[in-house]
């Protein structure tokens, strides 16, 4: 529980003491750095975690905001705050680039798409205002059909003792089994882990059993852009010689303004609270398809929608080598 000495020092630096989950945006950043240590410190007492780096000020696409982030159990997390935002993507206040129109122009002509708009409209969620909480969201998405192994693990020695040579100077090796090692500079084994096959449900369920859950819609969204009302987190332009995945740096490959790592990777879609809406990602189609630049990069924008794509992942055809998740920490 709060103490009534830290509860006073709350309302001392911020007019308004407020509780965890109804912690907005607003009053976070209000709070002096000392009162925001000293909640952050309550929250991880609250919740079993620790504050691993204390508190972070962030700067991302000319936005900044201070960061807390936590940890339990090798998974880290930050703080989210909650509030009445706006969601969504009113593709009439886009105004695409002259490198966008004709990528656009291109696709719209090969597939038989309609006006850039109206394409943007329907592959967006639409416009509103939606009431969230505070919580805390990991930083990474987490995939519950990897479980990871010791370096002396024998499924790991095994591996290496089959490859030979073959393994030198590879940085990361994945054997037919679904087994992944990957190696640091001298050849050590850095990290290793196994896939195994699961459900959706048995997701879930595993989220479940450790006290949290995957993102709604709405949350995932929240948390992606951050408030950002651009087409992309960064704002509305993007690189028109390459898809997502050939950049190797570039700003959607930073974490964002809340400090998550999320939305980076179009093959990487996660798994959200409803079973045929998934966000950040389209599971590559458009660029393995190679439908075209602009298309491939609107898979990453915030409010991204394949609508088609979520319902056929969620049918008994549906398949996915990974079901990658957004676990939320609710805040009490």
């Amino acid at each position: 529980m709060t103490s009534p000495r830290l509860r006073e020092q709350h309302v001392r630096s911020y007019p308004c003491a407020v509780s965890y989950a109804d912690l907005t945006c607003a009053q976070w950043n209000d709070l002096s750095d000392g009162a925001a240590h000293r909640l952050a410190e309550e929250i991880a007492d609250r919740h079993g975690l620790t504050v691993p780096v204390g508190l972070q000020d962030r700067v991302y696409a000319g936005r900044s905001h201070r960061v807390a982030l936590f940890e339990r159990d090798g998974m880290r997390f930050a703080l989210v705050p909650g509030g009445r935002p706006m969601l969504g993507h009113d593709a009439a206040r886009f105004r695409p680039t002259s490198d966008q129109l004709a990528s656009y122009a291109d696709s719209a002509e090969e597939y038989g798409l309609p006006p850039l708009a109206e394409y943007v409209d329907a592959m967006t969620s639409p416009v509103r205002t939606v009431e969230l909480p505070a919580m805390l969201v990991a930083v990474e998405a987490f995939d519950p059909c990897q479980v990871s192994l010791a370096p002396d693990d024998p499924r790991v020695l095994k591996l290496i003792a089959s490859q030979g040579a073959q393994l030198d100077g590879v940085s990361q090796f994945r054997s037919a089994g679904g087994l992944t090692v990957e190696f640091d500079q001298t050849g050590q084994v850095a990290k290793a882990r196994a896939t195994t096959d699961v459900s959706h449900d048995e997701a879930m369920a595993q989220l479940a059993s450790g006290g949290l859950r995957t993102t709604t819609a709405d949350e995932w969204e929240w948390a992606c852009g951050a408030g950002a009302t651009t087409l992309f987190r960064w704002g509305d332009d993007c690189p028109n010689d390459g898809y997502p995945y050939d950049y190797k740096t570039g700003m959607h490959h930073e974490t964002n303004l809340w400090g998550l790592a999320i939305g980076q990777d179009p093959y990487k879609h996660e798994a959200t609270t409803e079973r045929t809406i998934v966000c950040g990602g389209d599971g590559g189609s458009t660029t393995c398809g190679g439908s075209g630049f602009f298309l491939g990069w609107l898979a990453l924008a915030t409010a991204y929608r394949d609508k088609d794509f979520g319902q056929w992942l969620a049918s008994d055809d549906g398949y996915a080598e990974e079901i990658l998740t957004r676990p939320v920490l609710e805040l009490t």
